[in-house]
């Protein structure tokens, strides 16, 4: 798993494409955030760009962002 700003991001990899993919599991019934990456490195970095990017473009668009859910939630 990987934190950033509170979102928490589970990783799998896939065997098929040889990417690492990670997803936002603490942010409701869906993911809101989602990244991929050829290594672990790479990953950290997509993942902390596409949370950046999210809440980036909810405050472009005037809505307030899905905020990440405590990991009892």
């Amino acid at each position: 798993m990987m934190e950033y700003r509170g979102y928490i991001a589970e990783i799998e990899y896939d065997d098929i494409a040889e990417v690492y993919c990670g997803s936002v599991v603490n942010s409701g019934p869906y993911s809101i955030i989602t990244c991929e990456a050829a290594d672990v490195e790479q990953l950290h970095r997509e993942f902390q760009l596409s949370v950046d990017e999210y809440l980036a473009s909810c405050a472009e668009d005037g809505v307030e962002p899905r905020k990440p859910l405590s990991p009892a939630t």
